[in-house]
């Protein structure tokens, strides 16, 4: 959990989007473990949370699939520098968990806009709470690509990854 994985933008678009529909239409629970030069930030921002915004912990790494499993969407708005292929979009995809994440790096690489999630532009908030105020409109849309995140998953199990290596290998 820091600024720059986007958790202040994700408090703020949540926030924005449960205003513009005036009621309390998106939850959002934020795991991790808080970076260490992060705190005074992080439990400041804590603050500021209304009820339908909650720092549930660090999940542990060999349950993230059954702990996602049970939400409606991840929202994954990084600009962090340093961000790569992310195991946490591998874990959505598992758990048939469509992923709203922003543009930057890899992200619209992994995350197909409209098969396996929604892609927004990177610190954006504004166009993030504008997105989930319209899938508030359409949920189906989001519903839909559940069983596409399921077959996405698929491409990263280890014998797809071995069988992928072993034909570069050839």
């Amino acid at each position: 959990v820091m600024k720059e994985k986007g958790i202040e933008d994700a408090v703020n678009a949540v926030c924005d989007a449960n205003n513009r529909l005036g009621k309390t239409v998106y939850t959002l629970d934020i795991y991790g473990q808080i970076d260490s030069g992060q705190t005074e930030w992080f439990e400041n921002l804590k603050s500021t949370f209304p009820e339908y915004v909650s720092y549930k912990g660090v999940a542990n790494p060999s349950e993230s699939v059954s702990v996602l499993k049970n939400y409606f969407a991840l929202l994954f708005p990084t600009y962090y520098e340093g961000e790569g292929l992310a195991g946490t979009l591998i874990d959505a995809f598992a758990a048939g968990l469509p992923v709203i994440a922003s543009d930057w790096k890899y992200n619209p690489e992994i995350v197909e806009d409209g098969v396996t999630g929604k892609i927004f532009k990177a610190q954006n908030t504004s166009e993030l709470a504008e997105l989930l105020e319209n899938i508030s409109k359409n949920p189906q849309e989001i519903l839909q690509m559940k069983l596409n995140c399921l077959e996405k998953a698929e491409e990263y199990t280890p014998q797809a990854v071995a069988k992928t290596i072993e034909n570069i290998l050839k």
